[in-house]
């Protein structure tokens, strides 16, 4: 009982923080003085917190030639995204207000219509890069709407506000818990598209190289692809300065399996990983590099 009182309360207090600093965001602050107050708390609180061992520890064990320079480097670029990206959540509709895309370069819209043309299902495959949201908003400014999978918060409270802003980018949501897995195949089934991150850490998995060491990586993507013939594109956001944004989207993987449902598994997601490995190595200030992506 006393410890569910205390977080209900610790809940509260974190909520009560949360929509305070949207309300600050969203409607008070203009769109560039948000992110710049964004990037400033992000780069000056975020390397000070106990989080950011985690990520000097990561950058060292995947660098082993990095220097410490060059790690506090890294981790500062990465919260100085990180808190602009939090402003940019609560701000949205600045680059696509359903009319006008600001802000956001594209760069290989072909195979995005090709992608949502060839009559299939499909998913879009990204990681925490950038600003991964401006993916959803760019592929909306071509006519396409995507579905995007979504990690339900343990606050109750503060995932209310963390829809809401998810909502302001992306039109339709689902939600891991609960029936997230089965509503996903069925929107797959009626021939519509999602976006996944697929770099978080998985408690469950297959052990496949990520940055050069075994991580634990989902199978759904390549469960898709493998057993259901449904077609992956890699998409990518760079954040290239302030908030300004190149998305990319790749052509869609080439991938042949070789009749070993195993093996082709693992092909397939180190196929993924590697990719996703190669964007992170050439802005690795825009990971997010808090994740618990290694078992050590």
């Amino acid at each position: 009982m006393k410890f569910s009182l205390l977080k209900n309360i610790k809940h509260l207090l974190e909520a009560a923080g949360a929509w305070t600093l949207f309300g600050i965001l969203h409607y008070l602050l203009p769109f560039k003085a948000a992110s710049n107050f964004g990037g400033w708390a992000g780069r000056t609180v975020g390397p000070r917190l106990s989080l950011s061992n985690r990520a000097r520890s990561s950058l060292k064990k995947c660098f082993p030639n990095i220097t410490s320079t060059e790690v506090e480097k890294i981790v500062a670029e990465m919260w100085d995204n990180y808190g602009r990206l939090i402003a940019e959540y609560a701000q949205a509709t600045r680059f696509w207000d359903g009319k006008n895309l600001r802000n956001i370069e594209i760069k290989g819209a072909q195979h995005l219509k090709e992608f949502q043309d060839d009559g299939k299902p499909g998913i879009i495959f990204t990681a925490h890069t950038g600003n991964w949201q401006m993916i959803t908003l760019a592929a909306q400014s071509t006519g396409f709407d995507l579905t995007q999978m979504y990690r339900t918060a343990n606050n109750p409270w503060v995932d209310t506000l963390m829809l809401k802003c998810q909502k302001l980018a992306v039109k339709n949501v689902i939600t891991k818990k609960g029936g997230g897995p089965k509503d996903l195949l069925s929107l797959l089934k009626r021939g519509d598209h999602a976006l996944l991150l697929v770099d978080q850490k998985m408690g469950e998995g297959m052990a496949v190289p990520f940055l050069g060491r075994d991580a634990m990586t989902a199978k759904g993507v390549a469960r898709l692809y493998l057993n259901q013939g449904c077609p992956l594109l890699p998409a990518r956001s760079e954040r290239l300065s302030d908030s300004f944004f190149r998305v990319t989207f790749y052509p869609p993987i080439d991938f042949t399996p070789q009749g070993d449902q195993q093996k082709d598994m693992y092909d397939l997601l180190l196929h993924i990983n590697n990719q996703i490995s190669e964007w992170v190595k050439e802005r690795p200030g825009q990971w997010l590099w808090l994740h618990r992506r290694w078992n050590d």
